[in-house]
Formats: C-alpha cells, structure tokens, sequence
C-alpha cells in the first residue's frame, strides 16, 4: 500500500481532490441543506449527533439570524421562516453523499429471490441518523437570499460551539460522558456471556457514555445465584447461548456451558423475590417460554416471503401513561433488526409501554410484510412474584446509534 502510494501519490491527491470538488455541485433532485431546528428538548443528543458529523468532516454551521428556507421540493418559492438558534448543514461540501446517506429516509428495493423470499442484504436496510437519535430536522430545498444568508453564518469549530448555542456547559473534551440520567442509586447487573458479545458489549458502552454505574455478571455467578444486583440485564441473545453457552467438546470448562438450568431457576428467584429482569430482543424468548409468560412472538415462525425486516427504523406508538415514557413523545423512532413483535394473550397481566404503529411503521429502510407487526406490542412490563419483568422486543441501544430509545432503558432500569 504504502509503495502505491508514494508511486502514484500525484495522481491519488489529485483524483481525491477532484472528488471532494464534484460533492461541491448539487445535482437535479439534491436538497440543498438540512436544518435541525432549535429548541429540542434533548439538547445533550443534539451536540453528541453535531460532534458526530464534525468527526466525520462535516461543516456544521449554527445560524445567528432567522432562516427562510423553501421545504418543498415542488415549492421552491415558498418559504418558511426557521428561528436563530437552529444548525444547518450544507449539502454542497467534499462530505455530500456521506451527508445525503446519514440524513436522507432509505428505502431500499422489494428485492425477491425466485422462491419469493426476501432477498438478504450485507448488512442492514436502514440507518437514518438523526432519526435513530430522535433529533428533529428539516430538508431544505431553496434559501431565500442565499448569497446573504451565508455570511451570517458561524461554522462551528468544535463542539463547544454548538454547546454554546444550546445553552449546554462546555464540554471537558471529544465525546465528553454524558451526564448520568438515574435518579436512584440502582445496582445493575449486566449478563456477560462468554458466547456472542456484540450487544452485551454495546450496552456497555452506552452504560459508560453516560457513567451508569454497573457490573458484569458472568454466566458461573448466574449459575451461584451471587448476583448483588437490583436490576439483571441480559443483552440480545438466543435461548441456547444463553442456557447452553459454549461445547464442553471445543472449550474449556471455566467458560463452558452457559448459565444452565440452575441459572434459569436462580433468575426466577431473582425476580420472585423482588428482582427486576430486563431483556432486549432474542433473549425475550427465553424469558417467555422459561418463565410461562402470556405473550407470543407474533413473527415466530413466518417465512421470509410472509415477513422480513433486515435492519430498518420503524416507528412505535407510546402510552404516556406508562412510567417507561418518560422523556418521550406520543411516538418514537426504535431499530428492529429481525426483531420480535408481541401478540399479548391476557392483558390483565401484561402492561404494554409502546407498540408498533398501526400503519405506516417503517420510516427508513425496508420492511416486507408490514402488517404482521402493526398494533403489535413492542415493549412490555410484566409483574412475576415480588419483582418485575422488562421485555423489549426490539433492540432499545442497537449499535449505540439509537439515542431515541435510551430513555426507554434508563426508565426501565430502576422503576
């Protein structure tokens, strides 16, 4: 790499340059900026979202005087007014279509193979994200006086200068914590397996971005009924890692064989005795099988032609009645990744916190088979013994992108 580099360096700087100066045009069909309006509630998300597309050599800038912006494509000549305070982030600049990707809605083809399964993706279908951290922004399509506009501007230099602007103290450095958002001094314990790691390591890093104070519990204290924790959470993962863990036949016994039976039983304990049990997605599984809850996986078992959500941010609909809201509006935006959907079958027992909208629930990505999620139940409390159980069928912290949701997890973690 390094000798084609030194080999053919004119030529790589000059084709590197050239790229950067043809995102500089914005093409028939291009916005031509995003606003993110001021006066959000969660000023916090909106500086850590505007680091995170400075990181990335964005241009950012905040604006000192009213906008009048036409948010319209068919409307050019319409303008609303947008109040000082607000970002704007200019689609013509080297980052163009790093900038379109982050902020457009995807919306991925209805890709068929030819026995009529959804076809899988690389990764995931969906990935908006303003709209997984629930910040509220706007498509630009034309500014009134542009030319003028533009010089009342200030590009923001580094995060202090959105913090500023937000009326948020200055940040001590890049990606500074987040300030704690628990009012009580819970003990939570999260699951560490010694199977997959990916969402226990994610939650864990969400725990540390905003300095909640945690331990791990590994699979042998599970199976000892030593956990010393008020809240258990077990990350996203099947039944069988979970109880079963890894071969005794292929590892070595100290990391073997899972929580077992012992451990399910000392987690029912848990929570019977006034524990409050906490799963995200495919360990809600085990929970409902092993403990006899009333709810079923409403996409259990269906085909890939009848049902396929790869990835994709879709919309619930919130009971602001319910403890879990706080800190959330009538309806939020959460990640589902081959995730679950819950049929409720006695509602005397179970609490339902929000559920997939009843219509239109896909907000950026692709989602075959919609209707079998709609009205569904997507997190749920339900009472077993003296404790408590959290089910989330969704992916509350996925990739920890999904600042949307985390309050769902902070209000979930100690009531």
């Amino acid at each position: 790499l390094l000798e084609l580099a030194a080999k053919f360096r004119t030529r790589y700087l000059k084709q590197f340059y050239e790229l950067g100066a043809r995102n500089t045009l914005i093409k028939d069909g291009d916005p031509m900026a995003y606003v993110v309006t001021a006066g959000q509630p969660n000023a916090e998300t909106v500086s850590r979202m505007l680091e995170i597309l400075m990181w990335q050599g964005i241009e950012v800038y905040a604006m000192t005087s009213e906008g009048h912006f036409a948010k319209n494509p068919s409307k050019l000549s319409e303008f609303e007014d947008t109040p000082l305070g607000s970002f704007l982030i200019f689609v013509n600049q080297p980052q163009k279509n790093n900038i379109l990707a982050l902020f457009e809605k995807q919306v991925y083809p209805n890709r068929l193979n030819a026995s009529g399964d959804a076809e899988v993706p690389y990764d995931v279908a969906g990935w908006t994200l303003p709209i997984q951290m629930g910040v509220d922004y706007e498509t630009v399509w034309n500014i009134k006086g542009v030319s003028g506009f533009r010089q009342s501007l200030k590009r923001l230099d580094d995060i202090n200068d959105a913090r500023s602007v937000l009326n948020l103290k200055p940040a001590a450095g890049p990606f500074a914590k987040m300030p704690n958002p628990l009012t009580t001094k819970v003990r939570v314990g999260l699951y560490k397996g010694f199977g997959s790691s990916m969402d226990e390591g994610w939650t864990r890093f969400v725990f540390d971005s905003f300095q909640i104070p945690f331990k791990s519990v590994t699979q042998n204290e599970v199976k000892s009924g030593n956990l010393g924790v008020d809240t258990l959470i077990i990350p996203a993962d099947s039944e069988t890692f979970i109880v079963r863990g890894l071969s005794r036949e292929r590892y070595p016994e100290a990391i073997a064989g899972g929580i077992g039976e012992s451990g399910v039983s000392n987690i029912k304990k848990f929570v019977e005795e006034g524990g409050r049990l906490v799963c995200f997605d495919d360990s809600c599984e085990m929970v409902i099988k092993r403990f006899g809850l009333p709810l079923r996986n409403a996409v259990s078992g269906l085909r890939r032609s009848e049902f396929y959500n790869p990835g994709s941010i879709v919309k619930l609909t919130v009971d602001r009645s319910h403890a879990f809201s706080k800190g959330i509006g009538d309806s939020v935006a959460a990640y589902f990744t081959n995730s679950s959907a819950f049929d409720v079958l006695d509602a005397s027992k179970v609490r339902v916190a929000a559920r997939y909208a009843s219509e239109g629930a896909l907000l950026s990505g692709w989602m075959l088979g919609e209707k079998h999620i709609n009205g569904k139940a997507a997190l749920v409390e339900v009472d077993y013994g003296k404790g408590k159980i959290v089910l989330f069928a969704f992916r509350p912290q996925h990739r920890a992108q999904t600042h949307a949701t985390y309050p769902f997890i902070f209000n979930a973690i100690e009531r």
